[in-house]
């Protein structure tokens, strides 16, 4: 793994990547439960690297919930507390006054005499977050804090997570394999693919400017549409460069400032997001400002609101997008593809983006 990670105090960052990328690992390494093979961890200034989970003010919430199964929902609230060293133990009156208050805060008062087996899914993940919240630690760490839950209930924990740190201002890192929840949940976006961070930044600045191919086949709901190509020269009497599809279904004129990056022959990869392109008749008018891909067939139409999502493919690529027409092109029509060639994204052979100038 090769992590450079920076977490304002105070601030969330959403931790996203598929699968196996290492974000569980990462979590663990920060709360101290797995040691990194090289490299510091700082906290609040302090180089934890070799302290122990208990003296790192820390609070990790796992994908699943690890309440002490022979302990009531109140006394697995409180054990945070309850086994700290005799010099750090708050007093008896402390502690079942924040196990109160962590109670009411999430709803859970009513479920302090049961133990875990009785709980629901959604209640464990409340009573491992009061868990934390009697703890009062500088940093939460959540873990896939809304897997395995239904809708509704996710729902109610993330809006109990948003009150919650309003209250008591923690930093938090929170994991997620979910782009779209990424995208929506933190100050700040990381994006962690077979073990390195591939961008860090504002969650809307990196879905617009992917810098890597990675990221952006990543990111979205559905991500960015690719296609990888070559640099080719036209027969014809042009001069410039244009894209062309590897298996040269279609081609698309290159920006001048773009053959500065390669020559023919050499391989791209073009992107757009399925919001930047719109079907169009087969004989309408073409913008100056506008490229067109034509002969592409409609392969499937989705309602996924706020708008359809259209299905396309041209030769081996498949691309979506969303339609602005309320009434999409129908299945098995062929359509051409519009989009402005200032939303288009380009990126070279090792799959980095290519910045122009215009941006």
């Amino acid at each position: 793994m090769d992590v450079c990670l920076d977490v304002a105090a105070g601030k969330q960052l959403a931790l996203v990547g598929p699968s196996g990328a290492g974000k569980s690992t990462l979590l663990r390494m920060i709360a101290g439960l797995d040691k990194p093979d090289r490299g510091r961890i700082h906290i609040a200034g302090r180089d934890v690297t070799d302290l122990p989970p208990h003296e790192r003010d820390v609070g990790f919430v796992a994908q699943r919930p690890a309440l002490y199964p022979q302990l009531t929902v109140a006394e697995n609230l409180a054990v945070g507390l309850e086994l700290r060293p005799k010099r750090e133990r708050p007093n008896d009156l402390l502690i079942r006054q924040r196990v109160e208050e962590a109670g009411h805060l999430l709803g859970i008062t009513a479920l302090f005499g049961r133990r875990p087996h009785q709980l629901s899914g959604g209640e464990q993940k409340r009573a491992s977050l009061g868990r934390l919240l009697v703890r009062r630690p500088r940093i939460w760490l959540l873990d896939e804090p809304f897997a395995h839950l239904d809708l509704p209930l996710q729902t109610q924990l993330r809006r109990d997570i948003l009150l919650l740190r309003e209250r008591f201002l923690p930093t938090i890192v929170a994991v997620t394999h979910d782009p779209v929840e990424a995208l929506s949940s933190g100050d700040r976006l990381a994006v962690l693919i077979r073990g390195r961070i591939r961008q860090m930044g504002d969650p809307n600045a990196v879905l617009a400017k992917p810098n890597d191919r990675r990221v952006a086949g990543f990111l979205g709901s559905p991500p960015m549409n690719l296609a990888i190509g070559v640099l080719v020269r036209p027969k014809s009497v042009e001069p410039a460069l244009q894209f062309a599809a590897a298996d040269g279904a279609f081609h698309l004129p290159v920006p001048a400032e773009l053959v500065t990056h390669g020559a023919e022959g050499q391989p791209v990869t073009v992107g757009i997001g399925p919001e930047a392109m719109t079907a169009i008749p087969e004989n309408e008018k073409s913008t100056e400002a506008c490229v067109e891909m034509p002969g592409w067939i409609v392969r499937e139409v989705s309602w996924a609101p706020p708008m359809p999502l259209v299905h396309v493919a041209c030769g081996s690529v498949d691309w979506r997008f969303w339609s602005r027409d309320p009434v999409p092109p129908c299945i098995g029509s062929t359509v051409t593809l519009r989009v402005r060639r200032d939303l288009l994204h380009w990126f070279d052979r090792r799959g980095r983006r290519i910045a122009l100038p215009s941006e």
